[in-house]
């Protein structure tokens, strides 16, 4: 892999009419050699997506999450199952005595969250699991860095709520469109401009100006982490009296992180802080856990190793 590319499209990439021709500029490669190899990289499942990737709170419809573990015998029939619902997001095998099917739901409130949940686990015939709303996202950002075989990024979500987009007048049917169907090209701003009824110059200025309202949380190359090398990526579960001091802490202390994330939790399950790291290999996922357990407030730290993506 071009390293040096796939780490200035994750990290530097320019929010302008003609991102590709701009970042071919920063590397000092051409624009057709730039276009070329991110194509390629798409085709080959290392590069997911490129472009402006929104945040999930700032539309009504999705806006409140939770973390679901499950005790599930016939693996198979139930991750079926719960891959139908369209809200979800994720679904992990992980290692865990008890719970080992890990998902992530998406619902307009949290009453239509558990309604949905409960729903999806009468289905499955499924009697033992967790359901666990978000609180509060302190991060969501998840980058790699092709050097140190670990992900890494200082991006931090300073303030607790997000505004919607319906409140701001913006059209949220552009913006998804826009994250799902940005397209590798010189110009890739212009069939939305010319479907949406704006210029090219207009479009880009607007998602700059979503970046610094959180709506969009950036705009860059996505990678898929195992494609690229990353093969392990470590849940870690945090038992603390002081989830919101302790999210502060391990924001300043640990850029690894990609999620961060704190949880309404139930009187049985002790962990209201969640944080995701990925990386080449356990050994450096560990050494990131050793330097959070230290972190004052963090009275017990769990990792849960990730066996199996059944949707990514």
């Amino acid at each position: 892999m071009d390293r040096e590319l796939l780490m200035k499209a994750q990290y530097e990439m320019p929010v302008t009419e003609t991102p590709f021709h701009d970042l071919a500029e920063k590397l000092g490669r051409s624009p057709e050699y730039v276009v070329g190899e991110l194509k390629e990289y798409m085709k080959r499942g290392v590069v997911k997506k490129v472009g402006p990737q929104l945040n999930y709170r700032a539309f009504r419809a999705i806006s409140h999450a939770a973390l679901v573990g499950a005790e599930v015998d016939d693996v198979e029939r139930a991750v079926n199952i719960i891959n139908r619902d369209t809200g979800v997001k994720h679904n992990f095998l992980r290692e865990h005595s008890v719970y080992n099917i890990w998902f992530t739901i998406k619902a307009s409130d949290r009453s239509e969250l558990v309604e949905r949940v409960r729903s999806l686990m009468a289905e499955c015939g499924i009697e033992n699991y967790l359901i666990l709303p978000s609180v509060r996202v302190y991060k969501m950002d998840v980058k790699y860095d092709l050097i140190r075989g670990v992900s890494y990024s200082p991006r931090i979500e300073a303030e607790k709520d997000v505004p919607k987009v319906d409140d701001l007048g913006l059209d949220g049917k552009m913006l998804r469109d826009m994250e799902r169907n940005f397209s590798v090209e010189e110009r890739p701003f212009r069939v939305f401009a010319e479907k949406y009824g704006y210029s090219e110059c207009e479009l880009a200025d607007l998602i700059s100006e979503l970046i610094e309202k959180r709506i969009v949380r950036d705009f860059y190359a996505v990678l898929n982490g195992h494609n690229a090398g990353f093969r392990e990526n470590g849940m870690n579960l945090i038992r603390t009296e002081e989830p919101e001091r302790v999210a502060d802490l391990l924001l300043k202390k640990i850029p690894e992180i990609t999620h961060l994330v704190q949880r309404d939790v139930p009187e049985n399950w002790k962990y209201p802080i969640y944080f995701m790291v990925h990386a080449t290999n356990r050994d450096a996922i560990e050494k990131i856990a050793e330097r959070a357990r230290k972190v004052n407030g963090v009275e017990e730290l769990k990792i849960l190793y990730s066996l199996k993506s059944f949707k990514d």
